[in-house]
C-alpha cells in the first residue's frame, strides 16, 4: 500500500492504493483550499499509519492518518510557524518534528501516546535531513552561515550534548548571518538574513533573492555570500512573498500577480538597509538565480532608479516565451500560478515579464544563462538581450553549456568572479 498525491489547482489530497491490485482503497481530502502531503509510513510491520501534513489552517501542520482504518489524528501543538514530521522512531512511538518559524529551524520529539513534546538541543542553522539513528540518537545533516554541512548526532532520551559524526572539513573564517525583519509596502512583515563585513557602514550592498519561488532561505552556509562579505559588501537575502513556511496567505499572495509583491518586498528591503545605515543608497546590487534571477530583472525595470546593477543567473525575461519552451510539468504549474495561459491572459503575462520594462532599465545588468536549460529556457533571455542592446542598454550575457545551473565548482567560482568584476566596474565608475 502506498499514499499518492492527487493535485488540482496546486492543491493536494491523499489516495491509498493496494500495490498488488493497484486499486484505490481510500482517500483523504481537506477543504478545497488546502494541501495534504504524505511524509513517511510508520516503520513497523503491519502498521499502516502515515505521518502527513495539511495547510488547512493556513499553516502547514502535522497529522497521522491510517488508510486501513480511516483514522486521522491531528497533532495539536502549542508551537508557532509551520511544523512537518520528519521521521518515526523504530517502534513507531515517537516522531521527530521540524518547526520553521520566521525562517528559524527547530526540532522536537513528539510522543504519540502521551502527546508530550520536547525540544531537541540542536544548534541554530539549516537542516537537510533529520532522522532517528541507533542507540537512542537523532541524526541531522546540519550547516549554518559559518559552518559547511556536517552530520551531527544528539542523544534524544536525555537531550545530551551533540557530537560530530562526519564533517566536510575546515573552511576559512566566515562571518555570521543574523535574522532581521522589516515591513513591506502593505504592512506585511518580511524576514531576511543579514551578513555584515568588517568596519562601519555605509557599505555597497548585495540584495539576494532565492529561487523557487516556493522555497525558504534559512541560515545556510553560502560561499558566495562569504565572498561578498570578504570584499567589503553587506549581504541581505530575503524571504519575499511567495516563499514557503510563512503560511498559505503569504505563499499565495503572488498568484495571479507574479512579480509584483515580491518586488515590493525587495524595495522595502532596500529602504530598510538605507534607514539602518547599512547600504549606500546608490550602491545596492540585485542578484539571484532561477526565480531570483527573474526578480532581479523584473525589479531593474519596474523600479529603475533604485539599483546600482543587477546580476541574474538562469533567469526568465518573458513568461509567454518561457511557457512555450519549458516542460509540460512546469507549464502546468505556471498556468496555475498565473491563473491561465498566455493566450488567455496576455496582459498578465506581459506585466510580469522583465522584457516589458526593458526601455526603463537604467542600471547595468549581467546575466549567466545555460544553453540547455528547460526550467528557464534560453530563448527569452536571447530576446531580452537583443532588445536591451537595441536600446543601447548596458548588458552582458554569459552563456554556459549546461542546464539549470552548474554543479562545477570551477564554473561557480568563475560566475562569482564575473559578478565581482561587474560590481567593481560600477563602483569605480561612481568614484567609490
Amino acid at each position: 500500500m502506498v499514499a499518492l498525491a492527487s493535485a488540482g489547482k496546486l492543491l493536494c489530497g491523499l489516495r491509498a492504493l493496494d500495490v498488488e491490485s493497484t486499486e484505490s482503497m481510500t482517500e483523504l481530502w481537506d477543504q478545497t483550499e488546502s494541501r495534504l502531503n504524505a511524509i513517511r509510513f510508520a516503520p513497523v510491520d503491519g502498521d499502516f499509519r502515515v505521518a502527513c501534513t495539511t495547510n488547512v489552517s493556513g499553516l502547514q501542520r502535522p497529522l497521522i492518518w491510517n488508510p486501513s482504518t480511516g483514522e486521522r489524528v491531528d497533532l495539536h501543538l502549542d508551537l508557532g510557524g509551520e511544523i512537518t514530521p520528519m521521521d518515526w522512531s523504530a517502534d513507531g512511538q515517537q516522531l521527530v518534528l521540524w518547526q520553521v518559524y520566521h525562517a528559524v529551524e527547530r526540532f522536537y520529539l513528539y510522543d504519540v501516546a502521551s502527546e508530550a513534546v520536547r525540544e531537541l538541543n540542536f544548534p541554530p542553522g539549516a537542516y537537510n535531513r533529520v532522522y532517528f539513528g541507533p542507540q537512542e540518537e537523532v541524526f541531522a545533516e546540519w550547516q549554518n552561515s559559518t559552518h559547511p554541512q556536517q552530520l551531527i548526532a544528539l542523544e534524544n532520551k536525555f537531550g545530551g550534548e551533540r557530537r560530530v559524526m562526519l564533517s566536510m572539513g575546515e573552511v576559512p573564517q566566515s562571518r555570521p548571518w543574523k535574522s532581521v525583519m522589516f515591513t513591506s509596502s502593505d504592512g506585511q512583515v518580511i524576514q531576511g538574513w543579514l551578513g555584515l563585513p568588517n568596519g562601519d557602514g555605509y557599505f555597497p550592498t548585495i540584495l539576494h533573492m532565492h529561487g523557487g519561488p516556493e522555497a525558504v532561505m534559512t541560515e545556510l552556509f553560502s560561499p558566495m555570500s562569504q565572498c561578498w562579505l570578504d570584499h567589503g559588501f553587506a549581504y541581505l537575502t530575503i524571504n519575499y512573498r511567495g516563499s514557503t513556511t510563512f503560511g498559505r496567505e503569504f505563499l499565495e499572495k503572488i498568484w495571479g500577480n507574479v512579480g509584483y509583491w515580491e518586488v515590493e518586498d525587495m524595495v522595502a528591503a532596500r529602504a530598510w538597509l538605507v534607514d539602518q545605515a547599512i547600504a549606500k543608497p546608490d550602491q545596492v546590487f540585485l542578484t539571484g538565480w532561477s526565480y531570483g534571477g527573474y526578480l532581479t530583472l523584473q525589479a531593474l525595470g519596474t523600479y529603475p532608479e533604485l539599483w546600482a546593477g543587477g546580476m541574474a543567473g538562469i533567469a526568465v525575461a518573458d513568461w509567454a516565451i518561457a511557457h512555450v519552451d519549458t516542460t509540460d510539468t512546469l507549464r502546468s504549474v505556471r498556468v496555475l500560478r498565473f491563473g491561465g495561459t498566455p493566450e488567455e491572459l496576455p496582459e498578465r503575462y506581459a506585466a510580469s515579464s522583465p522584457v516589458t520594462y526593458s526601455e526603463k532599465v537604467k542600471a547595468p545588468v549581467v546575466i549567466m544563462q545555460g544553453r540547455n536549460d528547460t526550467r528557464t529556457p534560453p530563448r527569452s533571455i536571447e530576446m531580452y538581450e537583443a532588445k536591451m542592446k537595441s536600446l543601447g542598454k548596458d548588458i552582458q550575457v554569459h552563456w554556459f553549456d549546461a542546464g539549470h545551473g552548474s554543479l562545477s565548482v570551477e564554473q561557480n567560482i568563475h560566475f562569482q568572479e564575473l559578478m565581482l568584476r561587474f560590481a567593481y566596474r560600477i563602483l569605480n565608475s561612481k568614484g567609490s
